[in-house]
């Protein structure tokens, strides 16, 4: 398969960040099937819309790692933009980052990311989650929302990490 493919935005990615009612993403087949981590949402929005594609939440230990290194690289960016006081700069790499913690709080929780569903139902997730995603949408350039981001990100790395490791010595276990 080769070519473009319209996928159109279903309602459970649906946020003033992201995406409006009727929106589309436009993105070649084989990024379907090729784990990359941007644009966000993107395996999620061809599950909803019934689109065969990559399902990276349903084996989160093999792409998790790279949606690490892509907070890396964004974190060290959104640095640099608050460093240089450059709230406006800071937007569309907040997003960026925002998305890359959705999909790391949903995969290690094993579901797609849904952004009308309660965040607090999950059973792996960082203290207080509601009240500081709240903080951060609201407020995407702040500085303050960039620290609230990357102590999220950070909590809930450990927890998968931990999760991770529980489930290789349960696997020990039964061989």
């Amino acid at each position: 398969m080769t070519g473009e493919i319209v996928i159109p935005v279903k309602e459970q990615l649906c946020h003033s960040l992201y995406y409006k009612k009727g929106d589309s993403l436009a993105v070649k087949v084989e990024s379907l099937f090729t784990f990359q981590p941007l644009p966000p949402f993107l395996y999620e929005a061809a599950y909803y819309a019934g689109i065969p594609a990559l399902r990276p939440w349903e084996n989160s230990a093999e792409y998790i790692p790279a949606l690490i290194d892509e907070w890396a690289g964004q974190k060290q960016l959104l640095g640099m933009h608050f460093t240089n006081r450059n709230q406006k700069a800071a937007i569309v790499p907040m997003k960026v980052s925002l998305g890359v913690f959705l999909q790391l709080l949903y995969w290690t929780n094993s579901k797609p990311v849904s952004l009308q569903a309660d965040h607090g139902e999950l059973p792996i997730k960082p203290v207080n989650l509601k009240e500081r995603l709240d903080f951060i949408t609201a407020r995407p350039a702040f500085y303050h929302s960039y620290i609230q981001l990357s102590e999220l990100i950070t909590e809930t790395e450990k927890q998968c990490m931990k999760m991770m490791a529980l489930e290789q010595m349960k696997k020990k276990r039964l061989k």
